[in-house]
């Protein structure tokens, strides 16, 4: 029982983000009291979606706080705007569509997630790994939704699961905040992870290694895999 008590606490003894804050309302006060609290839950930083903010100030020590940008967009067009972005310092996010909309997603390359995927299956997977694009978690959707919609959603996370572990793929876990009160602590969201199968190394990675993954493909100093200026 130490064991596995000892083995626990030493797997959540890492940093952790969120990269799929959308804070409203959002100003600059609103920024600090949410940051604060999200390293009181245990977070190292938080990626604010499609944020307003010209700078940030006044956030706690040791607390980091990102830009990402969430495409909304037909499928026709989705390529021409993730090749916009590409090569910027923005995490890049493309919320989940329908079967079209997500092969455009996941072939182009500068996509750094596709969240919650609807339709997904090997052809995307494969893709998915191809172009380095992670596949993003919303378990905050566990939470707000009830009845048969909550069951859809998780079956739908189970199968995006299945094809992540099958292939390899980096995955990402957010609880889609959008003010302080939905912040949940890493625990709480490995527990809601484990609703559609996630172990609890997995979430731990998916909230640690993979963020962290993608800030290091965002440095200046990266060129490609296996390949960073020293």
């Amino acid at each position: 029982m130490i064991e596995l008590l000892s083995r626990t606490m030493s797997l959540f003894d890492v940093r952790f983000y969120d990269f799929n804050v959308h804070l409203i309302p959002e100003s600059q006060d609103s920024l600090i009291i949410f940051a604060s609290e999200a390293k009181r839950y245990g977070y190292s930083g938080i990626a604010i979606v499609n944020s307003k903010l010209d700078s940030v100030e006044n956030i706690p020590a040791n607390f980091s706080v990102y830009r990402s940008v969430e495409i909304s967009c037909r499928s026709s067009k989705l390529r021409d705007e993730i090749k916009k972005y590409r090569g910027s310092a923005e995490i890049l996010i493309a919320r989940g569509g329908d079967e079209e909309f997500n092969r455009a997603a996941v072939e182009t390359a500068g996509l750094d997630i596709l969240l919650q995927p609807a339709k997904f299956n090997h052809v995307l997977a494969k893709a998915a790994y191809d172009n380095s694009v992670a596949i993003g978690f919303n378990a905050g959707s566990i939470i707000r939704l009830r009845g048969d919609a909550r069951i859809r959603e998780l079956r739908m996370m189970r199968t995006n699961l299945k094809y992540t572990r099958k292939y390899g793929l980096a995955m990402l876990l957010t609880g889609t905040p959008s003010s302080r009160y939905d912040i949940r602590s890493p625990r709480e969201m490995a527990a809601l992870a484990s609703l559609f199968g996630m172990t609890e190394e997995e979430a731990v990675g998916s909230m640690s290694a993979a963020p962290l993954d993608i800030l290091r493909r965002k440095s200046p100093d990266y060129i490609q895999e296996g390949i960073e200026i020293i």
